[in-house]
């Protein structure tokens, strides 16, 4: 998937999940705003309520979004054969959808209220979310080249140079290396969690300042614009590589337990789901069926 096809996607996937997110809202707004104990003598509590036709339906669905979107993006992940099929990144933004809405969709079949296994499988899905989260921080972290693939130190290093070898080929691309490498003089490497966190604070601001740095040097120059483009777009990948090599040690090794918290939370979601879904259908809650 070519970068301008992989934006585009990413933005469909942000319209539609905005899109699916204000129209639950406006559907059940007057019920969810009314409380608990008056739901039932609304006209629309058959409906609404959790175990009802429009709630139940986005439980269901909610639920199979989760299930598709682990399963597809560990199965793409870890099956050789399929490396050829997109970017992991593609992959893991559509994982990412997926497991957002669903739980989103699941919420609003609770009614925004909960008790017994429900409400653990909901409290342990959202832990899961929230880690997910962090961990799509830290995955940006990490070099990665265009299939998705974690680079090594030396394919990072060589990466660099390659850069380096196509910005000192002309006069703005030597100041542009210049003006990169003395922005990363002052950030030293972390060497403990909370330094980490500083380090990449201090690296999210300053990614702003070089980038407009960049765009400012390339257009005061007289250069044509398919140079100009090539020369900002190498600038910028330098800066980006440089940026997240400081802190890659660190980032990794937090990664590392990250997975150790993240793949039980998702077990734990994954069995009490099943719990739920168990007690639904002994109690006759078949939805339409």
């Amino acid at each position: 998937m070519k970068e301008s096809s992989h934006s585009v996607f990413v933005i469909f996937l942000l319209f539609i999940g905005t899109l699916a997110v204000v129209s639950l809202s406006v559907r059940g707004w007057n019920y969810y705003l009314t409380p608990v104990d008056e739901r039932p003598f609304r006209p629309d509590y058959s409906d609404m309520r959790p175990s009802g036709n429009f709630s139940h339906a986005l439980g269901i669905f909610g639920s199979l979004m989760i299930i598709v979107g682990v399963a597809t993006y560990s199965t793409r992940k870890r099956v050789r054969s399929l490396s050829n099929l997109g970017r992991l990144s593609g992959w893991l933004n559509f994982h990412i959808f997926l497991c957002l809405l669903g739980p989103i969709l699941v919420v609003f079949h609770t009614t925004f209220k909960q008790g017994g296994i429900a409400a653990i499988s909901l409290w342990t899905m959202l832990s899961v979310v929230g880690s997910g989260v962090v961990g799509r921080f830290l995955y940006v972290q990490i070099p990665r080249n265009r299939m998705g693939a974690e680079l090594s130190a030396d394919e990072i290093n060589r990466e660099i140079d390659r850069l380096a070898g196509i910005l000192n080929a002309n006069p703005i691309g030597v100041s542009l290396v210049r003006m990169i490498d003395g922005s990363m003089q002052s950030v030293e490497a972390p060497r403990s969690l909370f330094e980490m966190t500083r380090t990449l604070l201090v690296l999210e601001r300053m990614k702003g300042t070089v980038r407009r740095r960049i765009h400012a040097m390339v257009k005061q120059s007289d250069l044509s614009r398919t140079v100009a483009h090539d020369l900002s777009n190498a600038a910028m990948s330098r800066a980006s590589l440089l940026q997240k090599s400081v802190a890659l040690t660190q980032v990794e090794r937090v990664f590392y337990y990250w997975h150790i918290i993240h793949f039980p939370f998702s077990i734990i979601m994954f069995v009490t789901l099943a719990a739920h879904v168990a007690v639904t259908l002994a109690l006759g809650y078949t939805w339409i069926f």
